[in-house]
């Protein structure tokens, strides 16, 4: 997976909670509730999956977001463009 997040260190048995926004400078969209991941390349996949779903998107309404994951103390963690 992308070595830009080997940073989110996480080796515990017990999932982390992150938040993943969509962020365009006119409309951001933020999650307010959160998903438990259970480790970073999860994370990664999801964002992931969720900027390829907004790609195939039938409106141009999210052309030019990305996709930010923050963890629950708000800190940015990685973006998917």
């Amino acid at each position: 997976m992308d070595e830009g997040i080997g940073f989110l260190d996480h080796s515990g048995a017990d999932p982390m909670r992150l938040f993943f926004d969509l962020l365009k400078q006119e409309s951001p969209s933020y999650d307010f509730h959160g998903h438990d991941v259970g480790k970073p390349d999860d994370a990664a996949q999801i964002a992931e999956l969720i900027a390829a779903d907004l790609g195939w998107s039938e409106t141009s309404d999210w052309v030019g977001s990305q996709v930010v994951v923050r963890d629950t103390a708000g800190k940015l963690l990685f973006a998917i463009p």
